[in-house]
């Protein structure tokens, strides 16, 4: 009897669960490297060349780690982040290349419009967070308001196959220029309330609707109109 038991208790932490490994230190440089390059570039992060380290550091995280389930969640987001950044840039770029200005030409000179009421200011942002300006995929109501104000309706662009399309141009105010630099000369396309895409003004064409129903490109009181289009 007394043998029974002592060869029972021998055997009993055989069965018992394993403890997780030691923390990887590859992890956690992944992880320093990844919260610190996402806080500058926000989403735009997952399309530096720097993610492709990151991501070679947790393949490194060891698979008995305790850090392994994290390191394989941060994988998942940067893969899931680079393929959502990767389809707003081709969506960006048909934008542009299918991207047209439409303009009437009136009868007679228009009174010039009032000036727009100044915008009231945006509500402070929090300092940890740097100011970038709208990307894709943020609410177009912060166009209006946001942004110290430096945002303001354009002349509405024709996107091929799309119809329509809201456009925005930032002020030629210094400040705006100084918090914005990336956004001089540029439009921010608007669909369905959200910014769509951001295209440059030289890559826009102007097509000027004509009274007897053709239509023109470039500036028609330097061109001759021609005729309507077949």
């Amino acid at each position: 009897m007394g043998l029974v038991s002592t060869v029972l208790i021998a055997l009993a932490p055989a069965g018992c669960k394993k403890d997780s490994g030691p923390p990887s230190p590859e992890y956690e440089q992944a992880h320093q490297r990844f919260s610190k390059i996402y806080a500058q570039k926000l989403d735009q992060a997952f399309l530096d060349p720097e993610m492709d380290a990151i991501d070679a550091l947790l393949e490194q995280v060891p698979a008995d780690s305790m850090d392994a389930p994290s390191a394989k969640e941060l994988q998942q987001r940067i893969k899931a982040g680079r393929a959502k950044m990767e389809a707003a840039q081709e969506e960006q770029q048909e934008a542009i290349e299918s991207a047209h200005q439409v303009d009437s030409v009136p009868s007679s000179p228009e009174p010039e419009a009032e000036p727009e009421p100044t915008p009231p200011p945006a509500e402070p942002k929090d300092a940890g967070t740097p100011d970038l300006g709208p990307v894709a995929g943020s609410p177009a109501s912060e166009l209006t308001a946001g942004y110290l104000g430096c945002f303001q309706a354009g002349k509405p662009i024709d996107i091929q196959g799309k119809g329509l399309r809201d456009a925005w141009e930032m002020s030629s105010r210094a400040r705006c220029s100084q918090q914005y630099p990336a956004f001089v000369g540029q439009v921010v396309l608007v669909e369905d309330g959200k910014v769509l895409a951001m295209l440059p003004k030289s890559a826009i064409v102007t097509t000027y609707k004509l009274q007897d129903g053709g239509t023109s490109t470039g500036n028609p009181n330097t061109e001759k109109s021609p005729g309507p289009t077949k």
